[in-house]
């Protein structure tokens, strides 16, 4: 499967504030329309991820972490007609409405290199087509970076997105190491060297080779299928690292 992320958008109307909830691919010449984001924080009584391995973090000298608690946290968020990125529960969960959407967010404008990333998906889609996953190192133009991403049939891909053109897809394929339909995920990537990674519930699924991107921010995102409200995903212990 892979994901035409490009020709899949329908712009969203809460577009990106500098730590806000940002939609790739739109005309980078226009100004971005100021987000709505909703008071409040985080919420009450979390639930606790099931049939994952437990949260240790690798190896490697932290540089950000989130479990998506209290008021502290600065992803952005945000909800209209076509998707929703809000603090439920403390986690933050992504829910979309339209066919064919992609939508991310990201908590910081800062940059960084050689780095593994980590989070627990908990999926409630109804959708199995449904996408999600990490993005990483992307560039002043946003819609530049690679990602990494699962379906809960089980379908996997490691992508770089270049400007104005079409996705290159590094590697892509299905994974008996992807548990399908799982309610939960322990997503990982790595990014640096050259190489993107991507890891499901500890294990290796795949690697693709492009040193075009050295250094940049991160975020994580969900996509539809063809199922409107199939996309459901709630992120949550959210860790990068410093690659050895």
């Amino acid at each position: 499967m892979k994901i035409q992320i490009k020709f899949a958008l329908i712009v969203l109307a809460i577009a990106a504030l500098a730590c806000g909830v940002s939609i790739p691919g739109t005309n980078a010449t226009e100004a971005a329309p100021t987000p709505i984001v909703p008071a409040g924080g985080g919420g009450t009584g979390g639930t606790e991820p099931t049939n994952v391995p437990p949260v240790n973090p690798p190896s490697g000298r932290p540089l950000f972490d989130d479990d998506f608690r209290g008021r502290d946290t600065n992803w952005g968020v945000g909800t209209d007609a076509d998707s929703s990125v809000e603090y439920v529960n403390d986690a933050l969960q992504f829910k979309v409405f339209t066919t064919n959407f992609f939508v991310w967010s990201q908590p910081t404008d800062e940059e960084f290199s050689n780095v593994h990333i980590e989070v627990t998906a908990n999926n409630a889609s109804t959708d199995s087509n449904a996408a999600f996953g990490i993005m990483c190192t992307q560039q002043f133009m946003d819609d530049s970076y690679y990602y990494v991403y699962i379906t809960p049939a089980g379908d996997y891909g490691i992508v770089k997105s270049v400007f104005v053109q079409d996705d290159v897809e590094l590697v892509s394929g299905f994974s008996d190491l992807i548990p399908q339909n799982a309610p939960s995920y322990r997503l990982g990537a790595d990014c640096g060297n050259g190489v993107v990674t991507l890891y499901v519930n500890g294990q290796r699924i795949d690697s693709g080779s492009d040193a075009e991107y050295t250094t940049g921010r991160f975020a994580l995102f969900v996509w539809s299928d063809e199922v409107a409200n199939g996309a459901d995903i709630t992120y949550d212990d959210f860790i990068v690292t410093e690659m050895e």
